[in-house]
């Protein structure tokens, strides 16, 4: 094997496993669709399940482009925007949120329930 053909099957492997390691599986939840949207000019995937209590109700926002270096501060705010219409929608009225998790700096799961 030449010098040069050794260069190139390196540089294929640097930039596979380059490639390996931008792709993530995205979050789901059972029994859940996503509903992609668009927030200040950012793609989101939501999805909104129910839980295993009844009145309770998990939601994933999984962030739909690319962030190299993300804000999780910033990130989070953002991602506040996204959710509370899902959850209003939802819940048609109050929302008291159980659990708060932003994973991967980009990604948020909540657990929430109905009611004050």
């Amino acid at each position: 094997m030449s010098a040069a053909t050794k260069a190139r099957a390196l540089l294929l492997a640097v930039v596979a496993s380059g490639l390996a390691a931008c792709t993530t599986t995205k979050g789901t939840l059972d029994r859940s669709q996503v509903e992609a949207v668009r927030v200040d000019g950012r793609l989101y995937e939501v999805r909104v399940a129910p839980a295993e209590v009844e009145g309770e109700y998990r939601l994933l926002v999984v962030r739909g482009t690319i962030v190299v270096n993300p804000d999780p501060q910033r990130e989070s705010e953002r991602l506040w925007n996204v959710v509370q219409p899902f959850m209003e929608r939802t819940c048609k009225g109050p929302v008291v949120v159980l659990e708060n998790n932003l994973a991967d700096k980009v990604n948020l799961y909540i657990r929430f329930r109905c009611g004050a």
